[in-house]
C-alpha cells in the first residue's frame, strides 16, 4: 500500500524513532514504537515548543510505512492553507497523524470536521494520533464532545529534554551529518543560543554547509561569524 501525502507535506526522513532521544520519553516512544501499531486506540501527544513532538509523528509515520500500512500526516499548523473538506475519507487510511490539533480549536468547521472524522476513523480502526501544546483539559474547545473524544485513548505529556540530553542529541546528530565539531562548540551552542532542540539542530546544519562551503573548520570563532 503507499503512503498517501498531502500537496506540499513530505515526511522528513531524518525524523526517526533510531535518533529521537528517549530521556524521560523513553516509555513514550517504546509504545509508540513497539506498541501502537498493533492497536486501534487513538493517542495525544501534549507538550511545550521543542520538546519533539512533530519528530514523534514522523518517526511513527516511517515505522508504519515499513509494516506497508497507508499513513497521513497534516500539520495544522498550516491550516490556513486547507480547508476541513481535507479531512474527507481519512478513515481510509491506517494511520493518521495530526500536529498542532490545537492551531484549529475555537473554529467550528474545523471543530465539526474533526468531530465527524474522528467518529469515522473509530468506526474503520484507523490509528489517529494527533500532538497539542496542552493537556486535553487546557483546550479551549468550543465542541464538549470533541474535547471529550480525545481523552477516550491514550494520553501522555512529552518532557523536555534537560541541558545534558539536548547536548547528547547535538552530538549524535553531528555525528551522523559526519561533522567534526568540538564538545566546546556544542555546549556553546547549547549555552549562548535557541534551547529549542529543532531550532539548535537547524543551527548545527547550518554550520555544517557554511564550514563545507568556506572549508573551514568549526571552532567558537566561526560560528559566531556564521550566527552572527
Amino acid at each position: 500500500m503507499t503512503q498517501l501525502l498531502l500537496k506540499g507535506v513530505q515526511l522528513q526522513s531524518h525524523m526517526t524513532f533510531a535518533n529521537f532521544y528517549g530521556g524521560l520519553n523513553k516509555n513514550v516512544v517504546d509504545y509508540l514504537q513497539k506498541e501502537l501499531l498493533t492497536q486501534s486506540v487513538s493517542t495525544y501527544l501534549w507538550g511545550s515548543s521543542g520538546c519533539g513532538l512533530t519528530h514523534l509523528l514522523h518517526a511513527l509515520c516511517a515505522t508504519a510505512n515499513d509494516l506497508q500500512k497507508t499513513t497521513m500526516y497534516l500539520s495544522l499548523k498550516d491550516a490556513g492553507l486547507y480547508t476541513p473538506e481535507i479531512l474527507t475519507n481519512v478513515e481510509q487510511v491506517d494511520v493518521f497523524c495530526i500536529d498542532d490539533i490545537d492551531a484549529v480549536l475555537g473554529q467550528p468547521l474545523w471543530e465539526e470536521a474533526l468531530f465527524d472524522a474522528y467518529n469515522r476513523m473509530r468506526d474503520n480502526n484507523t490509528i489517529l494520533v494527533c500532538t497539542a501544546k496542552t493537556s486535553v483539559r487546557g483546550l479551549k474547545c468550543s465542541l464538549a464532545d470533541l474535547q471529550s473524544r480525545l481523552s477516550w485513548g491514550q494520553v501522555f505529556h512529552i518532557e523536555l529534554l534537560t541541558e545534558a540530553e539536548r547536548i547528547a542529541v547535538l552530538q549524535l546528530r553531528a555525528k551522523e551529518r559526519g561533522m567534526i565539531i568540538s564538545a566546546d562548540v556544542i555546549h556553546f551552542l547549547s549555552n549562548h543560543y535557541q534551547r529549542d532542540l529543532g531550532a539548535l539542530l537547524l543551527l548545527l546544519e547550518k554550520l555544517d554547509s557554511a564550514s563545507l562551503a568556506e572549508k573551514k573548520r568549526l571552532t567558537i570563532p566561526f560560528v559566531k561569524e556564521v550566527l552572527a
